[in-house]
């Protein structure tokens, strides 16, 4: 422990002696670990902690499965039989996702909340933090009638107010009493079948209306516990102890094959597929943040090298300090231990300076994050990263110091003790700064040719034609409460009213209404049957998109009628049932054929009304701009049910000029009437691009951070090893040598290591690139173009980098450098 202390102490002398080596090695370590803890924090966040439910690997989400095993939603009846057969979970609970208009004290206002079977929390394993939850034993006339509040919503809307038990809220125009309010941490996401994440989570829960299963709306009368055609419910289930994944999975595909042979017509080649709640939640973000991870962990390798360069140069400065120590009998680990201390301390020191700066930039960080990444809450310094910090501080230490240790501690003592302490590097010495500068560019190729996919694959994704206007476009948002709009005529002829508002406002284009814009996140889908075709095999039903739209929607978003007519406002109830379609539906339904004047069936109830197509339409990318063209159909409003619709405008100018505007048109009609999402489209286009845009704009940063990290290092071991030639350049001078044979001496010992280390980065994004082709798009993980033209461009910047060196060695006075030895 003595020794300990004493070199503790010598190793801090030795840093406080050199502050200017210090300071650059400290400063150079302190961003590569600030870097590294910051998306650390993220990955820990949405990785690594435990989520806020009693123990959570035992949830299981659970899927219906279509015929080609896709993931998709559960249909009531479905839903009560799983629950009833199943003997491999303690509970299954369902929920689906409902808007409310929460109206009362203050202004009306839009919240997402979930309407819940009673056993959901329960099944979860979370109690409120005030009040109680849903019983699964609850029942009588108005038992539907409770809600339990987020805390956020709690703390937001109501103060935080503790007395909130008992009280009354109006929700969608219908009362409801405040039963609970959940944890703080408590946070239930927006689940949806294809990974993605919803733009925010429920801030509310309700219990399911009929036979406790969740409905569209507690609102709603209908008793759909027999629907077995209608799929809207989200299914979470907890396994009993001692039961796997893989045995739940074997019992639940037998109770799909017993569905399956009962129900034909709905269920034949359906399965259930069971995903833990975590890999569920996560999704395809695992992939971005171990990029990202592996990304800023590269850099962080490159500062390492760096600082081992700069330890090599400083122990070449006192190897007569560490030979004299050798020949007076001090051992060799006895070196090493003392100059890993001085490695280790600088190390720990940069890791207290790299958590104070990711502090600082951890509000940046989350500002360049998209908001649909899970579990965002829970980002922040906890033990796990600080133990992160510590061991990647303590690693480094070891990682750039043990080289320099190593070498310093072997000098050859009789040159050294006959040079006095100057003497020349030995050529070991060379190897070892010129494989580091080697590594370090190797490393910056990687990098920089990934964030070269990246960007290109970024603007691939912003160069696909979306199929509509985003230019001028206002969008928002209206949900119609039931109790005050309890029929098709109300509704329409409340978004008629709003529209004609609208499009009488100063600058307004156009304007139209859909049941969900592009690029909204929902997956509204249905079957459609031809007139005159045979009845399709169960299973085998035709999927469309289902969209219920107003006159001027296609105007206003810019989408061409390429045949037909568009809907006017006489495409209404008790007129003839009419249906657009896009040119997807149009080319597989009707190949070949007109598809005007045919007629269609939506759903698979045999007495659905038939459906005269009068138009087709331009395709458009309703879920995204990296989602293929789905088959689309268009109802008419007037002739559909829809209680929340999204409207848009086309205006003159800037769309958000327009905003005060719709707020008024709106409160006009109906002042406890909430809007919500106002924004432009583009806006909307802009944040569907947010993931690839943070991926690939990380990278690049921290690709040119390596760049410049590996340029630096290359022109100072270049330097060095100048100034280590300075008498041989001399010698070389006096003897007739020109600037330019020595400057060509100088960059060909650059462009050597440079060339190699940009040979070996080539193979090593060869390797690298290939694990994250899954993020690209429209461009190949081995891009040739890509691949040569940043490599030719690191060329020339090492090019650069040696340059300045190699000039600094023709100005050397050959007479001075002769003297000097």
């Amino acid at each position: 422990m003595r020794d300990f202390v004493q070199e503790l102490r010598h190793a801090l002398r030795m840093l406080v002696k050199h502050p200017g080596f210090t300071a650059v090695a400290l400063l150079t370590l302190a961003l590569g670990i600030a870097a590294n803890t910051a998306i650390f924090s993220v990955v820990n966040a949405v990785l690594f902690a435990p989520l806020p439910y009693r123990e959570p690997d035992r949830l299981m989400m659970v899927w219906g499965l279509s015929p080609n095993q896709s993931r998709q939603t559960v249909a009531p009846a479905n839903f009560l039989d799983w629950r009833a057969q199943s003997d491999s979970f303690e509970g299954l609970a369902a929920f689906s996702n409902v808007s409310f208009s929460l109206g009362g004290d203050g202004t009306p206002e839009l919240v997402r909340g979930g309407s819940v079977s009673a056993n959901f929390f329960q099944v979860l394993g979370t109690p409120a933090a005030l009040g109680t939850t849903f019983q699964a034993s609850s029942g009588g006339e108005g038992s539907w009638q409770r809600v339990v509040l987020s805390h956020g919503l709690w703390r937001r809307r109501f103060g935080g107010d503790p007395r909130i038990l008992g009280r009354t809220v109006r929700l969608n125009d219908v009362s409801y009493e405040v039963v609970g309010v959940m944890p703080e941490r408590f946070e239930w996401p927006t689940i949806v079948p294809t990974h993605a994440s919803a733009s925010e989570p429920p801030q509310l829960w309700v219990p399911a209306v009929h036979r406790d299963v969740p409905q569209l709306g507690p609102d709603t009368a209908q008793d759909t516990s027999t629907r077995r055609d209608g799929n809207y419910l989200r299914v979470v289930g907890r396994l009993k102890p001692g039961v796997t994944r893989e045995g739940a999975q074997q019992a639940v595909a037998t109770i799909a094959e017993r569905l399956a042979r009962e129900y034909p017509e709905t269920n034949a080649k359906s399965g259930i597929g069971l995903v833990p709640l975590r890999e569920q939640l996560v999704g395809n973000v695992q992939a971005v943040l171990w990029l990202l991870l592996a990304a800023v962990g590269l850099v962080l390798v490159i500062a390492c090298a760096n600082v081992a360069n700069l330890f090599l140069s400083r122990a070449s400065a006192r190897r007569q300090e560490l030979t004299v120590r050798l020949a007076l009998g001090a051992r060799r680990w006895q070196l090493v231990r003392q100059l890993l201390t001085e490695s280790v301390v600088l190390a720990l020191a940069a890791g207290a300076l790299g958590l104070l700066l990711a502090l600082w930039g951890m509000d940046a960080l989350l500002a360049l994050v998209p908001p649909e990444l899970p579990r965002l809450g829970a980002v922040g310094l906890d033990g796990r990263v600080l133990a992160f910090t510590l061991l990647t501080s303590l690693g480094t230490g070891v990682f750039f110091g043990l080289v320099p240790a190593l070498k310093a501690s072997a000098p050859d003592l009789s040159g050294v003790l006959r040079q006095g302490g100057g003497g020349r590097l030995s050529s070991g010495g060379n190897r070892s700064r010129g494989a580091l500068v080697v590594g370090e560019v190797a490393l910056a190729v990687v990098l920089l040719i990934s964030a070269g996919l990246l960007l290109r694959s970024l603007w691939r994704m912003q160069s696909v034609e979306l199929g509509f206007r985003s230019e001028g476009v206002l969008t928002w948002s209206v949900s119609l409460p039931a109790t005050r709009y309890p029929d098709d005529a109300r509704q329409a002829a409340l978004f008629q009213q709003v529209l004609e508002r609208v499009q009488a406002l100063p600058g307004v284009k156009s304007a139209g209404a859909i049941s969900d814009l592009p690029l909204g996140g929902n997956d509204v889908s249905t079957v459609l049957t031809r007139e005159g075709q045979s009845r399709p095999e169960p299973g085998e039903a035709r999927s469309v998109g289902y969209q219920c739209i107003t006159p001027g929607y296609f105007r206003t978003l810019g989408i061409p009628l390429l045949g037909g007519r568009d809907l006017t406002a006489m495409d209404g109830e008790g007129t003839q049932r009419v249906v657009l379609v896009n040119q997807t539906l149009a080319r597989e339904a009707w190949p070949g054929e007109t598809p005007v004047g045919q007629r269609i069936r939506l759903g698979s109830d045999p007495d659905s009304p038939w459906l005269t197509v009068i138009g087709v339409v331009g395709d458009v990318r309703q879920g995204g701009a990296l989602k293929e063209t789905r088959p689309e159909a268009y109802v008419p409003a007037l002739q559909g049910t829809f209680h929340f619709i999204q409207f848009a405008a086309h205006t003159e100018g800037d769309p958000t000029r327009l905003v005060a505007g719709v707020r008024e048109a709106v409160a006009a009609l109906d002042s406890q009437l909430p809007i919500s999402k106002v924004r432009t489209m583009e806006e909307t286009v802009t944040s569907a691009m947010a993931r690839p845009r943070f991926l690939s704009t990380l990278v690049a940063l921290f690709a040119a951070l390596a760049l410049l990290l590996a340029g630096v290092g290359l022109s100072g071991v270049i330097a060095y090893m100048a100034r280590q030639r300075t008498q041989e350049i001399g010698i070389r001078m006096a003897l007739g040598a020109r600037p330019v044979d020595v400057l060509r001496l100088v960059l060909g010992s650059g462009m050597r290591l440079a060339l190699a280390g940009v040979g070996l980065g080539l193979v090593g994004a060869w390797a690298a690139t290939r694990g994250m082709a899954s993020q690209l798009y429209g461009v190949s993980a081995t891009d040739p173009l890509t691949f040569g033209s940043l490599s030719l461009a690191v060329v020339v910047l090492t090019l650069v980098a040696t340059w300045l060196p190699a000039r600094r060695a023709t100005r050397v006075d050959p007479l001075i450098a002769m003297r000097s030895e």
